[in-house]
């Protein structure tokens, strides 16, 4: 797995030793010309590149990025959202977990929970689902005072678990993507691998025009060494 800058750093400097190979050896042969009864009287041959271009194809393999989310709550489409996905957990493992109020929901330390997460300065982060699991759901849970929030002795492990996912899945979707910082694509010049057919695939269109540079070095009047670069 490579960085995108690094393949195209090694790529350009490919490109820079074929182009100081090529001038070697036309300077090799102008001095064989040179040197020669008769070719000295010929122009000694140099090719250059003027401009080349490549269309290569790459699999990308990761993207690193990173970015900002912030908590908005609408109390509705949350206890929407919660309930649904409780009863769609109900039905297929066959639990008895109970749908939760607004009531509930409007618990003092629920809404402090809400509040905290709201106000919280949301700072780029690579996964969201990462942070979330930061949130100690079961002690909020735990801490709360009513309903289905409080583990009862008649409630399972199996349902508790399944609330804990249930409530973090329902505060992941809460959050909204503010901005995103991309830091790295890592790619993969091997794109014949049949096993990277569900893989994204991106084709790299090159073009690279030839310009030269000169460092000329003189001394000015108090004798000093001067380097000037030009630019052709």
């Amino acid at each position: 797995m490579i960085k995108l800058s690094d393949y195209l750093d090694y790529l350009y400097s490919e490109i820079i030793q074929a182009r100081k190979k090529a001038d070697e050896k036309s300077v090799l042969v102008a001095k064989e010309y040179a040197n020669h009864e008769y070719l000295k009287f010929f122009k000694a041959p140099r090719f250059a590149f003027p401009a080349i271009k490549m269309d290569i194809p790459l699999k990308v393999n990761d993207i690193s990025a990173q970015s900002k989310y912030d908590f908005k709550l609408d109390e509705a489409k949350f206890l929407s959202n919660l309930n649904e996905r409780i009863t769609a957990v109900n039905k297929e493992k066959q639990l008895n977990i109970s749908l939760v109020t607004k009531e509930q929901i409007q618990n003092q330390e629920f809404k402090q929970l809400f509040s905290t997460l709201e106000k919280k300065d949301r700072k780029l982060v690579k996964n969201i689902d990462d942070e979330v699991k930061k949130i100690d759901i079961s002690s909020q849970i735990k801490s709360l005072n009513i309903g289905t929030f409080r583990p009862q002795d008649t409630t399972t492990t199996t349902e508790n678990l399944e609330m804990n996912r249930i409530l973090s899945e329902t505060i992941r979707n809460n959050y909204s993507l503010v901005s995103t910082k991309l830091n790295d694509i890592y790619i993969d010049p091997n794109t014949t691998g049949a096993e990277d057919k569900d893989k994204l695939f991106i084709n790299l269109h090159i073009e690279m025009e030839e310009e030269g540079i000169r460092i000329q070095t003189f001394q000015d009047k108090d004798g000093k060494t001067i380097e000037e670069i030009i630019f052709e």
